[in-house]
C-alpha cells in the first residue's frame, strides 16, 4: 500500500492562516509606545509606564490616590492627542474633580453602569470606534472604577434574597470579560487601569498575604502591572496661621510587573488633593533622587552632598529636588542619562512612526452573551 504523501505548508500558508504569528527578533521593542504618568519615579520604575494594549490594576486603601493616579495617566493621553474611556462603576465621576486634574472633558467618554455585560459591549463598540478615526497610534486609555462595584444581570435584577452565589458569578462573569476582551483590546492598542479595592483575607495564615482583592483572580492574572497603594499621614499647611489637610502621603508598591524588573517602593509619595491651596496630582519629582542615585548618575555623600560628573550641585535632597525643579537642561539631562521615559520622549516616538500600528481591520468583536460556564 502507497503511503500518503504529506504537503509540508509554506511560510507563507501558515502566515496566511494564522496572521498573529511574527519572528520575535524582528519586533523593535524599543519602538514600542508606553504611556508614562507625570511622576518620573514611577515611569522608571514600571519600565517607562503603561505599554499600549497592557493592563494595569491599580489597588490600595480608600483615600490612597488610586483614582487621583488614573487621572493623571489620562491627563498623559489627552497631552498625546488620546481620547480616555472611563467606566464610572461607583458613579464617582465629577467634571469639576476631572478639570481640577487637568483634563479636557471634550475628550473623556464617561459610561455609569455596574452590569458586566453592558459595561463589556460598551467597552468593545468604543474601542473599535475611536481607533477607526485614532489612525496615528494615538493612546486610547481605558479607566474602570471600579472592578469592586461591578456585578452581573443576573445579580442586578435579582431580589437579595435570592443572590445566595452572587459572589462566583460576578467571578465568573469578570474572568469571562478579560477571556473575551484581552485580545481586541490588545490588538487596538487600547491601555487599560483598572481600580480596585483591597480587603483583609481574615483565613490568612502566618506566612500568607493578608491583603486580597475583590473580583476573583482573573484580573490579578491578566494584569501585566499590579500596583499596590498605601495611605499615609495625612500632609498639611500652614495658611493664614491655621492647619489645613492638603493631601495625604503614599507608599506605591509594585506587586508584579511582566514588563520591566522589579523596582523599588516608592515610599513617602506625596499626593495632594486640595485643588483650594495646592496643584493637585501626584508629586512629579519625588524619589528622583533615589533613582538618579542608584542608577550612578549622581552621587552622594555621606554628608549630603550631591555630585554629578565630580561636580558639586548642592547640598541635601530637598535642595537638590528644588534644583530640578528650577533647572531644566539638567533635569533633562539626568532623566536621558537614567532613560526615563516622559511625556515629550513618547511625543516624539509617535510622531516618528509612520504605520498605523493598530488597524481595526481583521478585528473579531465577539459579543458578550450568557453561557452555561
Amino acid at each position: 500500500m502507497a503511503r500518503k504523501k504529506i504537503k509540508v505548508p509554506s511560510l507563507r500558508d501558515i502566515q496566511k492562516k494564522f496572521p498573529g504569528q511574527y519572528i520575535a527578533s524582528q519586533v523593535d521593542e524599543s519602538k514600542m509606545p508606553w504611556l508614562p504618568s507625570r511622576c518620573l519615579a514611577l515611569n522608571k520604575v514600571m519600565g517607562g509606564g503603561i505599554p499600549f494594549g497592557k493592563i494595569l490594576e491599580l489597588f490600595g486603601e480608600e483615600s490612597s490616590g488610586k483614582t487621583l493616579l488614573a487621572y493623571d495617566f489620562a491627563y498623559c493621553a489627552q497631552y498625546l492627542d488620546g481620547i480616555v474611556l472611563w467606566v464610572d462603576a461607583e458613579q464617582s465621576f465629577t467634571n469639576a474633580w476631572a478639570e481640577a486634574n487637568g483634563l479636557d472633558l471634550s475628550k473623556v467618554v464617561v459610561y455609569r453602569d455596574t452590569s458586566i455585560e453592558k459595561i463589556s459591549d460598551w467597552i468593545a463598540m468604543q474601542a473599535l470606534y475611536w481607533r477607526s478615526q485614532l489612525t496615528h497610534n494615538e493612546p486610547i486609555l481605558l479607566v474602570l472604577d471600579s472592578i469592586s462595584a461591578l456585578d452581573t444581570d443576573n445579580n442586578i435584577n435579582s431580589e437579595m434574597d435570592n443572590a445566595s452565589a452572587d459572589m462566583g458569578n460576578r467571578a465568573k462573569a469578570i474572568y469571562k470579560y478579560f477571556r473575551i476582551r484581552n485580545e481586541m483590546l490588545y490588538s487596538l492598542g487600547i491601555t487599560q487601569v483598572y481600580i480596585n479595592q483591597l480587603r483583609k483575607n481574615l483565613k490568612a495564615g502566618m506566612f500568607e498575604d493578608p491583603d486580597t482583592t475583590p473580583g476573583g483572580k482573573a484580573l490579578a492574572f491578566y494584569a501585566h502591572i499590579r500596583i499596590g497603594m498605601y495611605g499615609g499621614k495625612q500632609i498639611t499647611k500652614k495658611i493664614q496661621g491655621k492647619e489645613r489637610k492638603i493631601g495625604r502621603v503614599t507608599s506605591i508598591r509594585t506587586k508584579k510587573n511582566k514588563v520591566a524588573p522589579p523596582g523599588p517602593t516608592l515610599k513617602g509619595t506625596p499626593i495632594y488633593n486640595n485643588k483650594k491651596y495646592v496643584e493637585v496630582g501626584i508629586d512629579r519629582l519625588h524619589f528622583l533622587d533615589e533613582i538618579l542615585i542608584e542608577e550612578e548618575i549622581v552621587e552622594k555623600s555621606k554628608s549630603g552632598t550631591f555630585t554629578f560628573r565630580g561636580n558639586t550641585v548642592c547640598r541635601g535632597a530637598e535642595k537638590f529636588i528644588k534644583l530640578l525643579e528650577e533647572d531644566d537642561a539638567l533635569r533633562r539631562k539626568l532623566i536621558k542619562r537614567a532613560h526615563i521615559n516622559t511625556l515629550g520622549t513618547t511625543k516624539k516616538l509617535l510622531e516618528s512612526i509612520e504605520t498605523n500600528l493598530y488597524p481595526v481591520d481583521g478585528i473579531d468583536n465577539e459579543e458578550y452573551e450568557d453561557d452555561d460556564e
